[in-house]
């Protein structure tokens, strides 16, 4: 039997054969600590959408959304388009009337103000972006740093990506003043509990990766291409990201971490039990991908953390990268062969004592 802290199941088949790979219960083993990836900080754009639009003269709105538009370019149109969901109107192409109607709505104007009060000029938003980016830059020299801009959508985004532009929308991160908004809308607690400051960042870096590389899993479906896929999104995290908590880049409690460290082995003998490694249909294993406030898929236990096979991904992926250190940041992340990143990363389940 194996013991997930009182939780058993039935253990059916404990070592994969086809790569080599087995359990094993090293007590007093530590888990590798990640390689560092070092980068000067840079100055980076930071635009703040939401306080320009909200600054213009209501009583002469048109020539305001125009000068606002022809600042943010693409972003303006998506913003009305996509993020408030304005209707198009070959009479109206800047969307000039709703986009007025915004500005001079009072809660819209209200929330803006308390972004205002919370965040104001987010110097330290800036800096800490300006030093992950500076991580990247040196990672991946040929090619341009995204700009960041700020916006609010009335509780309807935390992260839009663009090709070089990644949106952050403020009002999702306010949960110290807003937890009320967020709990007449039917947010889950396990989602408000992360709509806060901390997570911007995080998130933002987060956002740049999987803007690069979503492409991947349309490509190779399978159960094992899923794990590694989440596990170098998290390592690209960490990685530009050195001083923040894996928490926040996991998105999960100090206690689910912990869980999942000690749990480690048992978890890849549940992914072996359940046969889910090759499994190429994601229907059936997403659980172990969501998020939410555990991993809710059948026989993991409500103490794991949401999204356990990121978890799992990421302790691949980490040790490939450490015996690999000839492997830049950008060609881990570009590399789709999961297969080898698995075989050559010689992982074995340790429980970190």
């Amino acid at each position: 039997m194996i013991k997930f802290k009182g939780i058993h199941f039935s253990l059916v088949w404990v070592i994969l054969f086809c790569t080599g790979i087995c359990l094993t219960a090293c007590n007093g083993c530590k888990q590798d600590v990640q390689r560092t990836f070092a980068g000067n900080p840079v100055d980076v754009k930071l635009y703040r959408f939401e306080k320009d639009l909200f600054s213009l003269n209501p009583a002469d709105a048109e020539k305001g959304l125009q000068q606002l538009a022809a600042t943010y370019g693409h972003f303006y149109y998506s913003y009305a388009r996509d993020i408030l969901a304005m209707r198009e109107n070959e009479n109206d192409p800047m969307f000039i009337k709703p986009m007025s109607m915004v500005i001079t709505y009072e809660p819209f104007r209200k929330l803006q103000q308390s972004i205002d009060s919370v965040y104001g000029e987010m110097a330290d938003i800036k800096k800490e972006l300006g030093a992950a980016m500076g991580i990247y830059k040196a990672q991946y020299p040929n090619q341009r740093i995204p700009d960041f801009v700020t916006f609010l959508s009335e509780f309807g985004y935390a992260n839009v990506t663009y090709d070089s532009l990644i949106g952050i929308g403020l009002d999702m991160y306010m949960n110290k003043t807003h937890r009320p908004f967020y709990k007449a809308l039917e947010f889950p607690e396990y989602m408000i509990k992360k709509l806060q400051k901390e997570y911007i960042v995080p998130n933002a870096i987060k956002a740049i990766a999987i803007g690069k590389y979503d492409e991947q899993t349309y490509k190779d479906k399978r159960f094992i291409s899923m794990m590694i896929y989440e596990g170098k999104i998290r390592y690209f995290s960490k990685a530009l990201l050195p001083q923040v908590h894996d928490t926040l880049i996991l998105g999960c409690t100090a206690k689910q971490l912990e869980w999942s460290k000690q749990n480690e082995p048992e978890m890849w003998a549940h992914y072996i039990e359940k046969e889910l490694l090759y499994k190429n249909n994601p229907t059936e294993f997403m659980r172990y991908f969501n998020d939410g406030p555990f991993t809710s898929a059948e026989g993991v236990p409500a103490e794991s953390a949401p999204a356990i096979g990121a978890y799992s991904g990421l302790q691949i992926v980490t040790k490939y990268m450490n015996l690999h250190p000839e492997v830049s940041l950008q060609q881990l992340m570009e590399d789709t062969d999961c297969d080898k990143i698995l075989k050559l990363s010689q992982y074995r389940p340790e429980r970190n004592n």
